[in-house]
């Protein structure tokens, strides 16, 4: 196991792992290589988001990291990807395209195995603005007044893309996002779900595609969804990054979910991406710790 200089940014999540080169970690010695990706997994599970300043990484490395957390999300055509590295989706915002995140939400909930983490790399970013925000879901759960956490106890929300297919990305830039959502069917998960690996519980409501708790009117289902979204929006839940080129991000899809800021509408933004679809180190997590449940 390779010790890590990491420097905690908020109380709620988020930390930066300093004094690192990911790219000579990554393209040398295969031992080197396996500790240092264990210590960013352990990392990762303590914080949920992790930051990394400086690091110029090839495509190939950051497929590479991708690699050694997990089996890697299959390919879909939401975005490009770079010619030669299909893995690595490029997100590039021309000035005056209207950016598709800009809602909080964890990655693809309306599936029913939606990917585990995804790796971040800033390209091309503002002179201002553009900013990534991140919510602690456990945070959010753990401030909640007990009696209501036990009335979320055994309700059940389903997650949909309803909101992105019915026209809020139907410009032409974004008919791929478009078409993916449509096809993408809906799930149903636990308001009150629980981390697999920690156990621990959190807040699995996304202002992007929550729509209705199951069992419930519309009424209150409305008023339930609502209250939540507003405990997300709380600054002392969140993390606040302001990308430089090379700058990267690892998130922990379980337990979090981010914010993409669209106040950059005169300046462009490229950010290439590695999904990673399953989380390699789960069972061995689980089997270390027989009391969590996984769900």
């Amino acid at each position: 196991m390779r010790k890590l200089s990491v420097e905690r940014w908020s109380p709620a999540l988020g930390a930066e792992v300093r004094d690192l080169d990911l790219g000579l970690e990554l393209g040398g010695d295969e031992e080197l290589a396996a500790a240092t990706v264990e210590s960013i997994y352990d990392a990762l599970i303590d914080h949920q988001v992790l930051f990394f300043r400086n690091q110029p990484l090839t495509p190939e490395m950051h497929v590479r990291l991708g690699q050694l957390l997990g089996d890697l999300a299959p390919r879909h055509h939401s975005y490009n990807t770079l010619p030669e590295h299909g893995d690595v989706a490029v997100l590039d915002w021309q000035p005056g395209d209207r950016p598709d995140a800009s809602e909080w939400h964890s990655d693809m909930t309306f599936r029913e195995k939606p990917p585990f983490a995804s790796i971040l790399k800033a390209v091309i970013v503002p002179p201002v603005g553009g900013d990534t925000l991140w919510a602690s879901m456990y945070s959010v759960y753990d401030s909640l007044d007990p009696g209501f956490r036990s009335d979320l106890e055994g309700m059940q929300i389903c997650h949909d893309p309803g909101q992105f297919r019915n026209g809020a990305y139907e410009s032409a830039g974004n008919q791929g996002i478009t078409d993916m959502m449509v096809s993408a069917g809906s799930a149903v998960w636990p308001i009150v779900s629980h981390h697999p690996v920690t156990g621990r519980p959190y807040i699995n409501v996304s202002e992007s595609n929550s729509r209705w708790i199951m069992g419930t009117g519309a009424g209150e289902s409305q008023r339930i969804v609502n209250y939540l979204l507003d405990a997300i929006n709380r600054p002392d839940h969140q993390v606040r990054l302001r990308w430089r080129p090379d700058t990267i991000a690892i998130w922990d899809n379980r337990g979090s979910q981010h914010y993409a800021v669209a106040d950059y509408p005169t300046y462009r933004r490229v950010m290439h991406r590695v999904a990673v679809d399953t989380d390699r180190r789960l069972e061995q997590r689980v089997a270390e710790r027989p009391t969590v449940t996984v769900t």
